[in-house]
């Protein structure tokens, strides 16, 4: 059942229908995408014209009611007793006769100029008063400006409500201020805001109102509890006050809406109070849920895409039964002997090309295989013969390697199949080292040509020069043809004539030739460089123990001098055979006066050598000529012919002693300056 399945799944039939189900199910999407967008801006266009509307009628009934009510109080004004005003009596009459203006207000008042309350008008009744209101700031407006003033929204000291103030100059005939005329209004009153920020229907209406100052104070809030409080911290209107507040608090009468979130809010001003008002509600509901638009959309199309698919899919059924036919063809190759004409489904169209297409590759195919097996048959042939290695490998490992390979590994040829290549390299770094330096030949389009040494299977060493280069140079993952050839005994042998270039081979010490080198080295770094010096040592008496003892026992004693002078250098120090029983030293980082105790002790300890040959022992001297190398020595031959001065001089000494190029002859032969 389940590799029916995969089989379904894995068929162009459903591939087919998945893909117009996929198509289908994209256009759908695209176009109720597109629709529903455009809709919603056209739906949000309007539900801001419409908020920018409503914001702007509030203001406007605001500033209407404000100014009735800045009427009224002029009005009121020119009913008070220009000479009563001083009587107390008089001034509650009045007011007691202005029924009107007392039921516009919630308290009237009269207060001096100088700030004093002198009767007020309240729920409580009308009296006298001497309240001090000299310090509030709409009186003081109003006496500086001689003009009506609309307060900033305040706390009675009379009744500790939240209220607004509108205050009218009095003027006598000459035109002085002699007194003024409020009219208060609590802030919870439906007399000018509460009416106007109080929900339409009911308390679940979505539109929520309110009226700041200019500060961005509270003044009226569906909630009463809101009043006087800071509109930014209320949740609805947070964000559109503080944006209100970054664009500088403007106090226009022209509205303007926005979405902010998830919500909808205008904003319009009121200029006569310097109030703003702001009207939010969420976007979802006043645009007729959108959201739950698109999710049915949603469905509906999800519903025509899986209907389509499935038509597809029948109509691929039917149009791709002959495909089926071919496909059962195609797999009795691999099973049945039935000839290659034979069995292909008889169809036109695109099928009926596909099925001759099918018979000529399979007449091909069996040509290629004759082929392929005969040239198998040359490459195997090739590998058993070949006098060299030959290996191909891929991806870090061996598929194929000729029979020389295997003897010259250690390995059977049939079993190196998916061995790992890094078998045959000495360490990690190693083949890491090979690695890289084979793709960079690979890539730069070239051959690897490298000699390494090579770890056999029983885990011995050998050298090989080894070729490689890709069977493809455009597909570095296709495998690399290696050819390896075992260069053991040559490399062996090209060293051996390497060493013997540059040593004695009697005694294993540098030769001439390989000293002078080291020496012009030393002279070309000696300026700037710490010091150094040369000892030329010329063995005394040698050539009687030649004439005596025989050249065989000469050469022996040359080997344990050398092997004496040897033990006495460092690692720096150069150590040479330059003549038949000549030496020479090159000593590095030492001074004039450390090289003459190294002489010194270098000619004690060939003296106290003895070689015991056939019964006898045979013994020689030294006579060692220092030489210091500084800025006076222009080449090597001026050194040498200076150390070779100074080992004559020792020579004329008496033999078996040091003396030094440019010394005093006094100091040279005086062994306490020796061993100093």
């Amino acid at each position: 059942m389940l590799s029916r399945l995969h089989h379904l799944a894995s068929s162009l039939k459903a591939r087919l229908a998945f893909a117009s189900l996929v198509l289908i199910a994209a256009s759908v999407a695209l176009t109720v995408f597109l629709v529903l967008r455009a809709m919603e801006q056209r739906s949000q266009r309007a539900v801001l014209d419409a908020e920018i509307a409503n914001v702007e009628r509030i203001a406007v009934v605001m500033s209407s009611r404000l100014v009735s009510l800045q009427n009224a109080l002029r009005a009121g004004s020119t009913r008070l007793p220009p000479d009563g005003l001083d009587d107390p009596r008089a001034l509650i009459a009045c007011l007691d006769s202005q029924v009107v203006l007392r039921s516009l207000f919630d308290s009237v008042f009269v207060a001096s100029p100088q700030g004093r309350m002198l009767v007020n008008a309240g729920p409580e009744g009308i009296g006298k008063t001497d309240l001090d209101l000299s310090d509030r700031g709409y009186i003081r407006r109003t006496v500086k400006e001689r003009r009506p003033v609309i307060s900033q929204p305040l706390v009675s000291r009379l009744s500790s409500v939240p209220l607004l103030v509108l205050t009218m100059p009095v003027f006598d005939r000459q035109g002085e201020l002699v007194a003024i005329l409020g009219g208060g209004l609590r802030l919870t009153s439906t007399r000018l805001l509460n009416d106007l920020t109080r929900p339409a229907v009911d308390d679940h209406d979505p539109v929520t109102t309110i009226v700041t100052d200019s500060t961005g104070r509270i003044v009226s809030h569906p909630d009463p509890d809101w009043i006087l409080k800071d509109a930014r911290t209320e949740r609805h209107f947070g964000a559109a006050v503080m944006q209100w507040a970054d664009e500088g608090s403007p106090i226009e009468p022209q509205g303007s809406a926005r979405r902010l979130g998830d919500d909808i809010v205008a904003v319009a001003g009121v200029p006569d109070a310097d109030w703003v008002v702001f009207r939010s509600a969420p976007a979802e509901v006043l645009l007729g849920g959108p959201t739950a638009g698109r999710r049915q959309a949603m469905w509906i199309g999800a519903a025509v895409a899986v209907a389509g698919g499935l038509i597809m899919l029948l109509v691929t059924l039917a149009l791709l039964r002959p495909l089926r036919h071919l496909e059962r063809r195609a797999l009795r190759l691999l099973t049945d002997d039935i000839a290659a004409e034979d069995g292909w489904p008889r169809t036109g169209g695109e099928l009926g090309e596909l099925a001759r297409v099918f018979r000529h590759v399979m007449k091909e195919r069996a040509a290629s295989r004759k082929e392929g097996d005969a040239l198998f048959e040359k490459m195997r042939a090739m590998l058993a013969q070949a006098p060299v290695g030959i290996a191909f490998t891929r991806l870090g490992r061996f598929e194929l390697a000729s029979a020389q390979f295997g003897r010259m590994f250690g390995y059977d040829s049939e079993c190196v199949h998916g061995l790992r290549t890094r078998v045959l390299c000495t360490s990690d770094e190693a083949y890491r080292d090979l690695s890289a330096l084979a793709s960079l030949a690979f890539s730069l389009g070239g051959v690897c040509d490298e000699e390494r040494e090579l770890v056999r299977g029983d885990g011995s060493r050998l050298w090989v020069r080894m070729q490689g280069a890709p069977v493809r140079a455009e597909e570095p993952d296709g495998g690399t043809i290696w050819i390896f050839a075992d260069i053991t005994e040559s490399r062996r042998q090209r060293e051996h004539l390497s060493w013997t270039a540059s040593h004695d081979e009697l005694t294993g010490l540098v030769n001439r030739r390989e000293f002078e080198i080291r020496l012009a080295e030393q002279l070309s770094e000696r300026r700037g460089a710490e010091a150094a010096a040369a000892l030329f040592i010329d063995l005394d008496r040698f050539k009687a123990v030649n004439d005596g003892a025989g050249h065989a026992a000469g050469d022996l004693l040359l080997k344990e001098i050398a092997g004496v002078l040897a033990a006495r250098a460092r690692s720096d120090d150069t150590i040479a055979r330059i003549g038949g029983d000549e030496f020479a030293v090159l000593l590095r980082g030492c001074g004039v006066r450390a090289a003459e105790r190294v002489a010194a002790d270098l000619c004690a300890r060939v003296g106290a050598h003895a070689l015991a040959w056939q019964g006898r022992s045979l013994s020689v001297g030294a006579s060692i000529g220092v030489v210091e190398i500084d800025a006076s020595f222009e080449s090597v031959e001026e050194v040498l012919n200076a150390a070779d001065a100074a080992c004559y001089a020792a020579k004329r000494a008496g033999r078996n002693a040091v003396r030094t190029h440019g010394a005093v002859e006094s100091d040279a032969a005086d062994p306490a300056v020796l061993d100093g």
